[in-house]
């Protein structure tokens, strides 16, 4: 008679949104390494979104589809791309997680076994990178020495933090420290930033959080980025650690807040609202090159996607009220009160005349 309920033991095959979802979640996250996936994994993907075959079908057609010889003649980064893609959505879709270190070296593995020979092993090398966002500079990673420590040091930390009763911007800010803090320490000598997006897809899910958008899918390279800017400082260059990129990152993701998240933005002299934060606080830079010898950067990386469309209305209509400003960036209106009051601290904002009637101006 139990056998009646064996079914309800078993995971089932997830859906098919869920399965578009794991698809391109998985294929979009090679897009940090520059990774393309081969026509066959395209295909196979579809096949299994279409609920022609299972996960486990899918995961076994690629592996097989590299024992051919057609797989071997392709290119050593695509046969990394499919295996990988295919491992991923396995992942996504698989219940389960442990806040902990060994889970997290765990996942490593579980990702690149057979493509990378340290599958799961913590490096014993130190790394750099050049990083197109900080125009050929690096992140400056934890030491090999220090990982263990470092690793058990900030996953303690998080099992002692409590979630419950934070508002959104809170949570957030915690989560994006946490995330971006287990990258910089870059346990791997290849694929930490797809090993930390699938660990913060599967603890946000844990959280009974939905994170099931086309986010990773389409702006794994920014998700990337963001966690480089939350990660460098340069004190010659008068530039400071910044998480704002990866919290309006996660914002989207978790609360599918409207924030345009662009990579221009996050690089070296072209930060967040170059040319707007120009315009108030005075500062004049042919062809908006930044120099690096004055302290323009720090003030104009302060500024957010959503603050620098609101600085751009309040220029081309300065009797703006809070309702209307709120109707023409797409907001609510108490979020709309919130950059008020945020660009008040920031850029100086002040309000002249009469309450109904009066005006904003940038203090310069």
């Amino acid at each position: 008679m139990t056998e009646d309920f064996d079914k309800y033991y078993e995971a089932v095959e997830p859906g098919r949104r869920e399965r578009a979802y794991a698809w391109a979640t998985a294929i979009g996250l090679q897009d940090v390494d520059g990774l393309k996936p081969s026509e066959y994994l395209v295909s196979t993907a579809k096949r299994h979104i279409e609920g022609e075959i299972s996960q486990d079908e899918a995961r076994q057609l690629v592996d097989e589809y590299y024992e051919t010889k057609e797989g071997h003649d392709l290119p050593t980064d695509v046969q990394e791309a499919d295996k990988v893609s295919a491992r991923i959505v396995a992942i996504i879709n698989k219940p389960g997680f442990r806040l902990s270190p060994e889970y997290y070296l765990g996942l490593h593995k579980q990702i690149f076994d057979g493509v990378f020979p340290h599958a799961g092993k913590i490096r014993d090398v130190e790394l750099t990178k050049r990083e197109w966002v900080l125009n050929g500079d690096t992140v400056e990673y934890e030491l090999s020495c220090m990982i263990e420590k470092s690793l058990a040091y900030d996953f303690d930390n998080e099992k002692k933090f409590k979630y419950k009763g934070l508002s959104e911007d809170a949570f957030v800010a915690h989560f994006t420290s946490f995330i971006s803090g287990i990258w910089q320490i870059h346990p791997f000598r290849e694929g930490n930033t797809r090993t930390v997006a699938l660990f913060a897809i599967k603890y946000l899910k844990s959280m009974r959080h939905d994170v099931t958008n086309d986010l990773f899918a389409e702006k794994s390279w920014y998700f990337r980025n963001a966690l480089v800017r939350a990660n460098y400082s340069n004190i010659k260059l008068n530039v400071d650690k910044t998480q704002l990129p990866l919290e309006e990152f996660f914002k989207v993701l978790i609360y599918g807040d409207e924030i345009e998240l662009h990579n221009r933005f996050l690089r070296i002299g072209q930060e967040y609202g170059t040319k707007t934060a120009e315009a108030v606080t005075g500062i004049h830079r042919p062809d908006d090159v930044i120099n690096s010898c004055n302290d323009v950067i720090n003030d104009v990386i302060k500024f957010n996607a959503t603050e620098e469309a609101a600085i751009k209305a309040i220029l081309h209509d300065s009797r703006l009220s809070a309702e209307r400003l709120a109707d023409i960036i797409g907001i609510k209106q108490r979020q709309a009160q919130r950059i008020i009051d945020s660009l008040k601290k920031k850029a100086g904002l002040k309000r002249r005349g009469a309450r109904k009637n009066g005006e904003w101006y940038f203090e310069k």
